[in-house]
C-alpha cells in the first residue's frame, strides 16, 4: 500500500492542476469579454456586476469539469451574438455607437437582444440534448450565455436585459422540446 501512495498523489495533483488551469482559462476569457464589452458598449456598474458574476460562474463551472465545463464554455460562445449584435444594430440604424445609448434601451436594441438570445437559446437547448448529461450542460450553458449576453444588452437598459433572459429561457425550452421530439421519433 505504501508503494502505491506516491503515484496516486501525483495523479491527484495532476488532476487538480488540470481543473485549476481550466478555471484560470475561464477567468482569462471573462477578462477578454470585459474588454470587448467596454469597447462595444458603455460601461456601467451593472456591467461590472455581470462581469463579476460571469467570472465566478465560469471559474467554478470550469473547475467543476465534465458537462458543467462543456456547457459553460459553450454558453460563452452562445452568448457572443447577444453581446455583439446590439452594437451592430445601433451602428447601422443610428450611425452611432452603443456608448451613445441613453438610460433606456431602444426598441431595435431590445428586439436584437431578444431575437439573438432566442436563437442562441434554441441552439443551446438542442445541443444540450446530445450531451451525456443534458441537465448539467443546459444549466451551465444557459447561465453563462445569459451572463455573456448581459455584458452588452444589460448596458442598454432593463429592456435589453429582460430580452436576453427571456430569450435564453424561451429558446432553451424550445430547443429541449425540439430535441426531445426528434429523439422520440
Amino acid at each position: 500500500m505504501a508503494r502505491s501512495s506516491p503515484p496516486i498523489g501525483r495523479v491527484r495533483r495532476a488532476y487538480e492542476r488540470a481543473h485549476l488551469v481550466a478555471a484560470g482559462r475561464g477567468l482569462a476569457i471573462v477578462g477578454a469579454l470585459a474588454l470587448l464589452a467596454v469597447a462595444l458598449h458603455r460601461s456601467s456598474s451593472g456591467m461590472w456586476l455581470v462581469t463579476g458574476s460571469l467570472a465566478i460562474s465560469l471559474a467554478v463551472l470550469a473547475w467543476r469539469g465534465g458537462a458543467w465545463r462543456r456547457g459553460a464554455f459553450a454558453g460563452v460562445i452562445a452568448g457572443l451574438p447577444p453581446l455583439v449584435v446590439p452594437s451592430i444594430v445601433v451602428t447601422l440604424l443610428q450611425s452611432g455607437h452603443c456608448t451613445s445609448c441613453g438610460v433606456v434601451a431602444t426598441w431595435p436594441c431590445t428586439i436584437a437582444c431578444f431575437g439573438t438570445s432566442s436563437l442562441v437559446g434554441i441552439l443551446v437547448g438542442y445541443r444540450a440534448m446530445t450531451d451525456a448529461s443534458p441537465g448539467r450542460f443546459a444549466t451551465s450553458a444557459l447561465a453563462t450565455a445569459a451572463l455573456t449576453g448581459l455584458l452588452g444588452c444589460g448596458t442598454t437598459g432593463l429592456g435589453g436585459a429582460i430580452g436576453v433572459v427571456i430569450g435564453m429561457v424561451a429558446g432553451g425550452v424550445t430547443g429541449w422540446v425540439v430535441a426531445g421530439r426528434t429523439a422520440h421519433v
